[in-house]
This record gives C-alpha cells, sequence and structure tokens, in this order.
C-alpha cells in the first residue's frame, strides 16, 4: 500500500507493531510458556541443524575481541554502545550495518516502551508504522544456541510470516529486551523446567526474557551504558494499548566502531555522572 503523498499519512497494516509488541509480552508472561521453552527448544532446528540442549554457549558476557564490531546507540535519553555478532548472525548483522553505515536510523524514533521489559526502536514514525522512508526488507530469522534474550540483548523484528505456526522474520526494527521479574516462584519455574542448567543459571544471573529464547533473531548485547538502557525502558507512555511514550525518544545518531577503539572509554561515562551526583549532594548539604 502505497503512502498518501498529499497527507503524509503512514501506511497501517491490519495490526499495527505496537500492538504485535502487547501481545507479544502477554504471551511472554505465561508461565507454562517459560517451562515449555526450556523443555523442548533443543527439538528446534537451526539452519537446518539440530539444536541440542548441550551446545548452548554463553557468550553475550565475555569480553569481546578489539576487532568486534560495536553500534553506538546515541538518543534523547543518553548513550548506550552494543556489540555485533556477524559470525553467527551475518545475513542479518550485514544487512544491519549497512542500514547504520547510510543513516538510516538516524533521527528514528523508539516508538513503543513495556515497562522494565523491552522497548521498540528504529522506526520512521512515533508510532512505529510505515511510511515512505521505511526499510521493510525481511530476513529469516538466524537462531543460534549462542545467543539469547538476555538483558541487553538486541533481537531483530519484522513481518510475520506462517497462518497455523506464526514466525517473526528479521526486519529493519529493534527490540531492546530488558527483563521480566525473576521471582522466588519463577526461578523454581525455571529449575524445573528441564532444560540446560546453565542457561538457566545465566538467565537468573542476568536476567531477560526467557520465552523469546530461539524465536527471534539476536543480533547484539550491550555492552555499556546500561544505565541510559534502563532510563528509556522505564519511559512513561501515555497509551497503555499502543506502548508509546509520553514524550518523544529519539535516535539522534547511531554509528558502527569496534571495541578496541571504545573499551577504554567503557563505564566512564556512568562513573562521571555518578561523581556529579556526588557532588551535587555534597553541595546541598553545605
Amino acid at each position: 500500500m502505497a503512502k498518501d503523498k498529499e497527507t503524509k499519512r503512514p501506511v497501517r497494516g491490519n495490526m499495527t507493531t505496537a500492538r504485535r509488541f502487547k501481545t507479544l509480552f502477554q504471551f511472554s508472561m505465561i508461565g507454562l510458556a517459560f517451562v515449555l521453552i526450556f523443555a523442548v527448544f533443543y527439538r528446534c532446528t537451526v539452519q537446518k541443524n539440530r539444536l541440542d540442549a548441550d551446545d548452548v554457549e554463553i557468550i553475550q558476557f565475555d569480553t569481546p575481541a578489539d576487532d568486534a564490531p560495536v553500534c553506538v546507540f546515541e538518543t534523547t535519553m543518553g548513550t548506550y554502545k552494543a556489540v555485533l555478532y556477524p559470525d553467527i548472525v551475518p545475513d542479518y548483522c550485514d544487512f544491519f550495518t549497512s542500514l547504520v553505515n547510510e543513516g538510516y536510523y538516524d533521527d528514528t524514533y523508539i516508538f513503543a516502551v513495556e515497562n522494565g521489559v523491552y522497548f521498540m526502536g528504529g522506526s520512521k514514525t512515533d508510532d512505529g508504522t510505515n511510511n515512505d522512508d521505511t526499510n521493510t526488507k525481511n530476513y529469516e530469522r538466524e537462531l543460534s544456541p549462542k545467543l539469547w534474550p538476555f538483558k541487553g540483548s538486541l533481537v531483530a523484528f519484522g513481518d510475520e510470516k506462517g497462518i497455523i505456526v506464526k514466525e517473526t522474520l528479521a526486519g529493519s526494527r529493534i527490540m531492546f529486551v530488558n527483563s521480566v521479574e525473576f521471582t522466588d516462584e519463577f526461578k523454581d519455574e525455571l529449575d524445573n523446567a528441564g532444560g540446560n542448567k546453565k542457561l538457566v543459571e545465566a538467565f537468573k544471573e542476568h536476567g531477560g526474557v526467557p520465552n523469546f529464547s530461539q524465536q527471534y533473531t539476536v543480533f547484539g548485547q550491550v555492552i555499556d551504558g546500561m544505565d541510559v538502557y534502563d532510563k528509556i525502558c522505564s519511559a512513561e507512555v501515555n497509551d497503555e494499548k499502543t506502548k508509546r511514550p509520553m514524550n518523544d525518544i529519539k535516535f539522534t545518531k547511531v554509528y558502527m566502531t569496534t571495541y578496541g577503539e571504545i573499551k577504554n572509554d567503557i563505564g566512564k561515562a556512568d562513573s562521571s555522572e555518578s561523581q556529579s551526583d556526588s557532588s551535587s549532594a555534597a553541595d546541598e548539604s553545605k
């Protein structure tokens, strides 16, 4: 469907992106689904190969190599950085990097926030709908036993395919995963699910949304600026149905670098803010 050239009205489908994310979150909170994910995830296929529980590898919290690609997200609420995994997710990382390098994500919107759990970004419109400038290309899912929806993970989100069994393809919009609440009851569910214990312990330690496991293309992990990331994920929304932020939140500039180029700066912004806060508190106490 083409965009109305005169009114500049964005193209809309039968279900808006924000509504899909709301439905997505509702399913993610069903306890039984968590159990099923861990009980049967090793039966899934990954690029036509069997994914066995013993293949699980936790790499997202390892120190990256100096030449590892890093994407820097400068937003109206601060900056965070994420390492990408092109060796594991080659097709989508190549697509995403090309969009970043052409400036596609500059001045795009964070258009949906599920408080504390995830936020959605990379839209040309503030409500997540398409317009003439939207890149609508989609890729098949690239799943791997090395990449999981931990807190701080970057997930590619696109159109759905399938009639009975639906799959979410990898498109230009990004879901930035934060975490569900890991209550004692929920931890017990995970412990009793019968999946890979190393993976269960990693979710309990780092947080995330286990029910997203092996459902979407995970292609990156935040390595710096988690305070900004958390702040965005707790932004107030003006509508519980659409999850649109009360105030516009935008990516002002998104660009590529390498871990070696930024590793000495990691944590410095957090440290500076803490020192500033401490100084302000000290001044007020005088």
